[in-house]
């Protein structure tokens, strides 16, 4: 075989290789996505990052001139596994250098970290921590949460840092479980930069504390990006009655009814039903009206035969706030039929209690939901879970399998 075929064959594993980041990237939050979908495509993927890694230099050096070309992130994920993976600080360094400059590549650089097996990054992610530039403190933080890595005495120090770092910080020791910082996570929910206010607040709740932190998350729930974060969360953790009358409250303000219909789905209770099927009406709302539907009720809409298709004319659609690309992959709900099979059904429902798939909700539906439920089910099961054990660390759905890791003091 000429030199010249290998070459080709090296630079399809690349180009291959950054396509399947993208759609594991794109699904890994998906609502028609399950978890042995992502598996598969974690399958091809290493297998592409494998040739790569069997060609060696040619293989570095195809996965360099995709990235230098491009500077996408697919180019950054492959690039970065390779570097972490050979240990070379020039490699490494020149990865980091351009990431950097770009919120979008630097997530794949940190998906990267947590795609690499442990005894090649645990000492990379070690001295991320340690380096004197916050960015680098920073990537060394996320490749933390991304893997649920405990930097042990290291994190205290790092929630006194810059505002960025000490932000991903607060987050970190929620996510991991680390309740013997309640205290000072806690102080943090007075701090002076709004986006560590909210990260503390969000650990906070998830570390046990419901009281003052859930009414802080409250008042960010119609920011951009952090604000469906919050309040996935504050829904979940709330008193039952009290989650309903916010969302209830919210009604009326077209800019909040994305977390309406969303919302409705999590607080579980059939008392958004009748709201819900008119929504359906909305080109803008009615597929995610359509899945908190089926989240309250348990059924399928299209087992069901209550998929009307897309509206014809969907260019003109006014999507609501912060609507999302991934609502593109829900059903159409059909809201004459979803209407009569309220009708028939609604007496097994009863106001005041939440509901998951048609059940009241239990441990072990959540962990039913977990291993078998979409890949957003599955992420949504994941925190009541981690709301009934603070000390534990909130799993994360969408990570490649690996065991739970820390560094030690």
């Amino acid at each position: 075989m000429s030199r010249r075929v290998i070459e080709h064959i090296v630079e399809q594993h690349a180009e291959d290789a950054a396509f399947l980041w993208l759609q594991r990237d794109r699904a890994a939050d998906a609502p028609d996505q399950h978890v042995k979908n992502l598996r598969r495509l974690d399958d091809r993927l290493e297998a592409h990052i494998d040739g790569l890694r069997v060609a060696g230099e040619w293989g570095w050096q195809a996965a360099e001139r995709a990235f230098d070309r491009y500077q996408e992130p697919g180019e950054t994920f492959v690039a970065a596994v390779l570097a972490f993976e050979c240990l070379s600080e020039n490699r490494i360094g020149y990865v980091l250098n351009l990431a950097e400059a770009s919120p979008e590549l630097l997530r794949a650089t940190v998906s990267a970290l947590g795609w690499v097996e442990a005894h090649n990054v645990q000492e990379w992610i070690r001295s991320l921590l340690e380096d004197p530039l916050p960015s680098r403190r920073l990537l060394g933080l996320a490749a933390c949460s991304v893997r649920r890595i405990d930097p042990a005495t290291r994190l205290s120090q790092l929630l006194n840092d810059v505002p960025a770092v000490r932000a991903r910080a607060l987050r970190l020791a929620g996510e991991i479980g680390r309740v013997d910082l309640l205290s000072d996570v806690r102080a943090a929910l007075d701090d002076p930069h709004g986006t560590c206010r909210f990260w503390a607040a969000w650990s906070c709740v998830l570390l046990g504390d419901r009281y003052h932190a859930i009414e802080v998350l409250r008042t960010y729930a119609g920011v951009d990006g952090i604000g469906w974060k919050g309040v996935q969360l504050l829904l979940r953790a709330a008193d039952h009655q009290t989650a309903v009358d916010w969302l209830l409250d919210w009604r009326g303000d077209r800019s909040k009814e994305r977390l309406i219909a969303a919302g409705a789905g999590i607080v579980g209770d059939p008392i958004f039903v009748p709201w819900l099927t008119t929504r359906m009406r909305d080109p803008g709302l009615s597929q995610l009206a359509g899945e908190s539907f089926a989240t309250i009720t348990g059924i399928s809409l299209e087992d069901h035969g209550m998929d009307a298709g897309a509206p014809a004319d969907m260019d003109n659609v006014d999507k609501p706030v912060g609507y999302s690309a991934s609502d593109e992959n829900l059903v159409w709900p059909d809201v004459r039929k979803v209407r009569e099979w309220w009708r028939q059904n609604q007496a097994k429902f009863h106001q005041g209690n939440r509901y998951l798939h048609g059940k009241p909700l239990s441990e072990e539906a959540l962990l039913q939901l977990y291993a078998k439920g979409t890949l957003r089910q599955r992420r949504g099961a994941a925190l009541d879970l981690a709301l009934s054990a603070p000390e534990a660390p909130l799993a994360n759905s969408s990570a490649r399998l690996f065991g739970r890791l820390a560094l030690a003091d």
